[in-house]
């Protein structure tokens, strides 16, 4: 599996965007550049000396500064070089490197204990597979299944069932 490499080092071609490492005025100017976790980029041409990196969103071409480029991580298209939380299974464990989302849902699941770096253990499905039991912080929270796919996490590590 190929990991994240920041959009600075990307060489051109396509990709997908997993996170965005800045702070809210950060990552609400990305968005509305159009760039959200989990679009897709085509990265044009990367300027050599230090200057902006070209890019292609939805059909517009943009330049952004190093600086910035460097705060989104991508991934190549077609390859998963991520998981959701929805992606594993009974008896899985790993820690969450990101949570997509916004207001109430966001304000929610961090109160639950979902929060960057945290280790978070499977518990169980219910029997139709929704919604699903974790272990985060020691408490057994539950979420929906459309929920668990916004918490981006790590490759699972495979356990047996506790």
């Amino acid at each position: 599996m190929r990991k994240t490499i920041p959009l600075s080092k990307a060489s051109p071609g396509s990709y997908r965007i997993v996170s965005l490492n800045g702070g809210k005025n950060f990552v609400q100017r990305i968005a509305e550049m159009g760039m959200y976790p989990d679009s897709p980029v085509e990265v044009l041409e990367v300027m050599n000396g230090g200057g902006p990196v070209r890019v292609s969103v939805k059909g517009s071409q943009l330049a952004i500064g190093r600086g910035m480029a460097a705060k989104i991580m991508v991934a190549s298209e077609g390859e998963k070089d991520f998981y959701t939380l929805r992606d594993y299974r009974e008896g899985d464990r790993g820690r969450i490197i990101d949570i997509k989302g916004h207001g109430k849902f966001k304000t929610r699941v961090l109160e639950m204990g979902f929060t960057k770096g945290e280790e978070v253990y499977v518990e169980k499905y219910a029997p139709l597979r929704d919604p699903i039991e974790f272990v985060v912080k020691g408490y057994h929270v539950s979420l929906r299944r459309e929920e668990a796919e916004n918490i981006i996490m790590t490759p699972p590590e495979r356990t047996e069932k506790r």
